[in-house]
Formats: structure tokens, C-alpha cells, sequence
């Protein structure tokens, strides 16, 4: 028996664990990131580089500023579209929906742990979930586990209200990615797990370090982000 495959497969799921920081869930997401990074290295064989064109490129400009710029000019694209589509629904705006979006998929929140799911400041959080509660589209109640907490779920209003608007949200999310192919869908989701898995720790552990503290993190040697709590 030929093991040399065996071999390479150990070799590519070690690069999978170091690239995504966890082993994979099963076979086929497995598979899904083989597949996705041969499309990848083909791409590169056809000298990427050359084919792709970008502002100041001549100039020794770099393609992640670019492709940094581009992820917020496409979010703004896509915020655009969303505003059309939630005028005349119950939602003033997208931050509402994707609030009631957990509330509904994902089940009772707290209301601080809904705020940092969603990646937002404790005041806008908190003026989000006023407007829901005012509207009767969520209701709070006692935590069944401690009474003097409490949590968030959506009312039966508020599901039909989100549903209604699901519709309208889904069609915007296809308009804003209908120029890629299914496999550049794939390629895309990726890549952006991979930033948000970087980042998101750092948002959620640390708010309060200066800038200069900020770059020694991407800067250490350890990939990983530790609280620094930890370290203490």
C-alpha cells in the first residue's frame, strides 16, 4: 500500500487547523477547504498577480489596502440596498432586524450578550433593544436561572414581522452577490471566516487598549489573541 497520501492528507489537515484554529466538523467541510484551496493555488499558478488590476498598483500600492477598502465600500453597497428593502416593514433599521435575526434563529438572549454578538457599542445596543421593546416585536422576562437577570425573545408579532421582512432581506443578499459564481461564494466565505476569527476575539475581550497595544498583537509571534487578564 501506497501511504504517501495518507501522508499528505495528515499534512493538509495540519495546515486546515493551523488556518482555521479547530479541526474540521466533518468530511465535508474537510473537503470543502481542499476544494476551496485548489481553486486557490490554481488561480495563483495563472499568475494572479498579473491579471488583477487595482488602484496605485504601478505605484507599489499593496492589494490588501485595496481589498481592505472594498470589504467596507461593498458593505455600504449592501447597507444601501437593505435600506430600500426595509422601508414600509416594521424595521427602521438593519440593526433591528438582525437583532430580532438571532432572536428568532438562535433562540432567548440576554440583552448584553445579544449587544456583543452583534458586534455593537453597550448604547446603541441598548437604544436597538428599546425600539424592539417599544414596538412590541421582543419582550423581556425573568431568566428562568437567575431573577435578576433578564432575557430577550421575540413575540409572536415580532417573528411575523421578521419573517415578512426575511423575504425582502434575502433578495438584497442575493442582488450583492450575484456577480460571484457558486464557487467563488464558497472561495469568499472563506476567506472572510478566516478575518472575522481573528478579529472577533479581540473585539469581544478588549476594548480598552491604546493603538500602539493593538498592533503588538498582530505583531507577536503567537497568532492568538489571549486576554491579557489571563496573563496576569
Amino acid at each position: 500500500m501506497d501511504y504517501n497520501l495518507v501522508i499528505q492528507l495528515l499534512s493538509e489537515l495540519r495546515q486546515y487547523e493551523q488556518e482555521m484554529n479547530r479541526s474540521p466538523d466533518n468530511i465535508h467541510s474537510f473537503a470543502t477547504w481542499l476544494i476551496n484551496k485548489r481553486d486557490f493555488n490554481d488561480a495563483a499558478d495563472e499568475s494572479l498577480f498579473m491579471r488583477i488590476n487595482w488602484h496605485g498598483k504601478d505605484r507599489g500600492g499593496k492589494a490588501h489596502y485595496n481589498a481592505s477598502h472594498l470589504i467596507t465600500a461593498v458593505g455600504r453597497h449592501k447597507m444601501n440596498y437593505i435600506r430600500q428593502a426595509l422601508d414600509g416593514t416594521a424595521f427602521d433599521t438593519y440593526d433591528e432586524f438582525a437583532f430580532m435575526l438571532s432572536l428568532v434563529f438562535k433562540g432567548n438572549y440576554s440583552p448584553s450578550k445579544l449587544i456583543e454578538t452583534h458586534l455593537q457599542l453597550k448604547p446603541t445596543g441598548i437604544e436597538v433593544i428599546r425600539r424592539l421593546l417599544k414596538k412590541q416585536l421582543v419582550e423581556q422576562t425573568p431568566s428562568e436561572t437567575d431573577k435578576r437577570a433578564k432575557v430577550l425573545s421575540a413575540t409572536t408579532l415580532g417573528k411575523q414581522a421578521f419573517y415578512l421582512a426575511l423575504q425582502r432581506i434575502n433578495k438584497v443578499t442575493d442582488l450583492i452577490m450575484s456577480p460571484l459564481s457558486e464557487k467563488e461564494h464558497l472561495v469568499l466565505l472563506s476567506l472572510l471566516q478566516k478575518l472575522d476569527q481573528r478579529h472577533r476575539p479581540i473585539y469581544s475581550l478588549d476594548k480598552k487598549s491604546s493603538f500602539d497595544e493593538l498592533i503588538s498583537m498582530f505583531e507577536s509571534d503567537n497568532p492568538q489573541y489571549s486576554d491579557p487578564k489571563n496573563e496576569k
